[in-house]
């Protein structure tokens, strides 16, 4: 799964329910110990395994996090 945020959006804002767009139970999430795997040491995204809905985690400032790309991936 890809998905885009929108730049400096609130922490904890919603990105997506990754249950929901898998077609699993959040359970089944929690049980195959899904997790948000990241480059680098920072996460930026949480993901609750109760739920299934993947957060920010803080506020994305793409400058800070990619300052030499227009785009940041």
């Amino acid at each position: 799964l890809r998905y885009s945020v929108a730049e400096e959006m609130e922490r904890d804002s919603f990105v997506a329910d990754i249950a929901k767009e898998l077609g699993v139970a959040p359970s089944q999430l929690a049980a195959r110990k899904a997790r948000v795997v990241s480059e680098g040491n920072e996460q930026f995204f949480r993901l609750n395994p109760s739920t299934g809905v993947l957060t920010a985690k803080e506020s994305l400032d793409r400058e800070q996090i990619c300052p030499q790309s227009d785009t940041c991936t």
